[in-house]
């Protein structure tokens, strides 16, 4: 495997595309899923390397009757299941069309936009306004 991958490579692409989607530095609550989804890209890549080195997806095999059936390769299931989990994660970090950018910007924090105890809203609009006029 001349282009055999690390999951720490794949971690710092990950930050990079995290960065150039949202325009500043990776949140460090997003960490434990890039490394997630770093190692599951590893795991993709042995799986496809594997698979491609067999040659042929689909293979003749003799049954138990001695009857001739076509067998497809049996890493293709796990291929397909850890394809299916690397885009789910990636929707989650925000780095496919799926991830609308509202989704990105939202700050969830306690006391950030829209998690903001309507009274607070309302004494501090009346405020601004006392102090504007005064």
């Amino acid at each position: 495997m001349a282009n055999e991958r690390s999951a720490h490579a794949y971690e710092l692409e990950l930050r990079k595309m995290v960065k150039a989607r949202t325009g500043v530095d990776c949140e460090v609550w997003l960490y434990p899923l890039i490394r997630t989804t770093a190692y599951n890209m590893v795991i993709r890549d042995k799986i496809q390397e594997e698979m491609i080195s067999m040659n042929n997806f689909v293979s003749l095999v003799t049954g138990s009757s001695g009857q001739q059936k076509t067998e497809v390769s049996p890493l293709l299931p796990h291929y397909d299941k850890i394809q299916r989990t690397i885009t789910q994660q990636l929707t989650a970090i925000g780095l496919t069309y799926e991830t609308t950018p509202s989704k990105l910007n939202e700050d969830t924090r306690k006391g950030g936009k829209g998690n903001k105890d309507p009274m607070s809203c309302l004494y501090q609009n009346v405020k601004d306004v006392m102090d504007d006029n005064c």
